[in-house]
């Protein structure tokens, strides 16, 4: 899509502080009703934004996920103060660690402070890095106390390596449609 065309220019300006936005929220909830990653995928496939937009929008969305993951460590470790800004900021902050471990349960939470008793801040990157279970070592972390900046640090790294899959797979996606006998794009239908 040309960036110079409305559509283009309105999908690039405000795309990208929709999926950081988005990718708070992610990190925030454990057991996704939405996956930003679909969405980064069809921001990077219709906008084409080049390279070096692409490495921005993915490096914001690491700080805006670990970020996101932050605040729930800090909820489940009782970290929180009620008069933070966040907490001012995130309406209902304090009933999030119930609501995760409701959504969660009693016996996937056995298991999954199982993984992190066995592995520690390994499991915290790994399952960052890993789709489908990113997120899901940092109520163990919480819960346990984890040293708050190792925890940032490895979540990141986890978030990081998830980006970096995420950008191959969308430009693998970009190469792809090239071959494609029919024409994909978004002026033709609009």
């Amino acid at each position: 899509m040309d960036p110079d065309t409305t559509l283009g220019g309105l999908v690039i300006t405000v795309g990208s502080p929709l999926l950081v936005g988005l990718y708070f929220v992610e990190g925030l909830l454990v057991g996704k009703l939405l996956h930003p990653s679909v969405l980064f995928l069809l921001y990077v496939v219709v906008s084409e934004p080049g390279l070096a937009l692409t490495a921005v929008v993915a490096a914001l969305c690491v700080v805006s996920a670990t970020a996101g993951q932050l605040v729930l460590y800090r909820g489940f470790s009782g970290k929180t103060d009620p008069d933070s800004g966040v907490a001012r900021l995130v309406p209902y902050l304090d009933r999030v660690p119930t609501v995760v471990k409701g959504r969660i349960g009693e016996r996937r939470m056995a298991v999954i402070d199982g993984w992190f008793d066995r592995f520690g801040g390994h499991a915290i990157w790994l399952s960052n890095a890993t789709p489908g279970f990113r997120g899901l070592m940092t109520v163990p972390a919480g819960l346990s106390d984890y040293p708050q900046r190792r925890f940032v640090l490895l979540s990141a790294l986890g978030n990081g390596l998830y980006m970096v899959l995420l950008v191959a797979v969308a430009n693998g996606l970009l190469e792809a449609l090239q071959f494609l006998p029919w024409d994909l794009s978004l002026e033709r239908f609009l």
